[in-house]
């Protein structure tokens, strides 16, 4: 069989997979690589790649693979003899001009888009009655604004400032796109010679570190590679390499479990000295954060509501006898009430901290991995007092109801094994602050770092830098928060996301 009837059956197999939807998503991604009348009449994925083979778009066997990657159709790709990991290696030293910055956003835009925010996306957009009717995704909507010259990529005020009105998360994201478009440009500026600030280098879309560990210097697909893309040597000799050792391995999917743990039913708690803990209000809001973030980072999501101090024992160990080995990294999210060193069960008993992240530490399956702890909790009963910086302006003061997650002060230690990291709330002895429908601070903070800097590869401790930035610049019920990150790893970690 010669090569041009095996990408035919490939393409065939492709085609069988793929649902209408998809299809539709995938010709919406194309929108700038195919003109709009050659698109309109294309009803499956065969018509689809048949308009990008006009194009001469399919000659380097990139596109589809990047395509499908964009839609998270990641199966599809053993049909093309690659994977993800190989294709973005390729896509990081490759120019050519494929699916655009602005259509992978606005796709990211519709997958995050729930329905209530479509409802009022809908009722907000300005558009013709009669049109509105007939959209019935967020993608609909966007193709419907851009027909009536509402939105382009150089025109996108029109919808942030309805997407401000139901989600700001989703109205940030424009203005990250924005200012990652910026950065883009001010990098291709720069005069020949002239090396272009960190903050260009890093922030570019494409950029991944060259980890010598990648998967075969071959890859197959509709048409391989050719010419315009450099062999493994070549990349290494034209780009800064990153030693193995310096990062973890980060690559099977799903990347690991993501438990978490979410204690909000206190009522019938009691302490020990016969002190009353109250509902966690605002906590179901944290979960969904959590559960939204590393879903994207392609974690395994598994969530336990209100444990008592004894279940939570038992699911930590459940967890800890699994077998890891076919993942690489390992996330654990506790939000309850604490004291220093340890969390509340709904029953108002206690759990050390060290008693949920030992069993993991002894786990073969997760040895020389990652394990990640976030804890949203008191560490004590102490409100950190604001205190001005010498010539600041005046820091920023939260409105709404905020509340404690704090009980009185143990005496418990936190443990730190090889490969762990454990981020706190707020340092020892000091209370952390949760609003009562927004989630707590630190939680919903660590999720928009998380959210905005993977993307652009940035390592974990980087990241939770950022978070107690941001968390300390805010005044909460006249007190200040200090997040504290506690860590082992003996690598830099970059976590996946889409």
């Amino acid at each position: 069989m010669d090569d041009k009837s095996m990408d035919l059956q490939m393409l065939l197999e492709i085609d069988e997979d793929l649902e209408k939807g998809e299809v539709a998503q995938l010709k919406f991604l194309c929108t700038d690589l195919v003109q709009k009348k050659r698109l309109e009449t294309v009803t499956d994925f065969k018509d689809l790649s048949q308009r990008l083979e006009e194009q001469e778009l399919l000659d380097d066997g990139l596109l589809i693979p990047e395509l499908l990657i964009t839609i998270r159709r990641l199966d599809l790709l053993k049909i093309l003899n690659t994977s993800k990991e190989q294709v973005e290696r390729y896509l990081a030293h490759d120019d050519c001009k494929r699916v655009s910055p602005y259509r992978k956003m606005l796709f990211q835009l519709s997958e995050d888009m729930t329905e209530e925010n479509l409802r009022i996306v809908k009722f907000l957009s300005d558009l013709p009655k009669a049109k509105l009717e007939t959209c019935t995704s967020f993608l609909d909507i966007i193709i419907e604004m851009e027909k009536q010259q509402k939105l382009g990529e150089e025109n996108l005020d029109e919808l942030k400032d309805i997407l401000d009105k139901c989600d700001k998360q989703l109205a940030d994201r424009i203005e990250k796109f924005r200012n990652m478009q910026r950065d883009r440009e001010q990098a291709l500026s720069c005069p020949v010679g002239v090396r272009p600030p960190l903050k260009e280098l890093y922030n570019h879309e494409h950029f991944i570190p060259n980890y010598p560990d990648y998967m075969g210097t071959d890859m197959s697909g509709p048409r391989r590679p050719s010419l315009g893309l450099a062999t493994d040597s070549q990349i290494e000799k034209q780009t800064t390499t990153y030693d193995e050792k310096d990062y973890y391995t980060i690559s099977q999917r799903p990347a690991g479990h993501c438990l978490i743990i979410n204690n909000y039913n206190f009522e019938m708690s009691e302490t020990s000295d016969g002190l009353k803990l109250r509902d966690r209000k605002g906590t179901d809001t944290d979960k969904e954060s959590l559960e939204r973030v590393f879903k994207k980072m392609h974690f395994e999501i598994t969530v336990k509501d209100d444990l008592t101090a004894s279940e939570m024992l038992e699911v930590v160990k459940e967890f800890a006898e699994k077998d890891h080995s076919q993942m690489d990294i390992f996330v654990c999210c506790v939000l309850s009430h604490g004291e220093k060193g340890a969390v509340f069960g709904v029953d108002g008993e206690l759990v050390e901290i060290r008693d949920l992240t030992q069993p993991f530490a002894k786990c073969r399956t997760l040895a020389n991995k990652p394990k990640l702890f976030f804890i949203q909790a008191c560490q004590g009963k102490v409100g950190q007092e604001a205190m001005w910086t010498e010539d600041g302006p005046d820091q920023s003061t939260e409105k709404g109801k905020y509340e404690e997650d704090a009980q009185k002060v143990a005496s418990y230690s936190i443990p730190i094994e090889a490969d762990l990291l454990i981020g706190m709330a707020t340092v020892e002895d000091n209370k952390s602050y949760r609003h009562t429908t927004d989630g707590s601070i630190y939680i919903q903070e660590l999720c928009r770092q998380l959210e905005d800097l993977c993307p652009r590869n940035e390592d974990i401790l980087s990241i939770l830098t950022k978070v107690n930035s941001e968390v300390s610049n805010r005044t909460l019920k006249g007190y200040k928060q200090m997040p504290e990150p506690r860590y082992t790893l003996r690598k830099k970690l970059i976590l996946p996301m889409d």
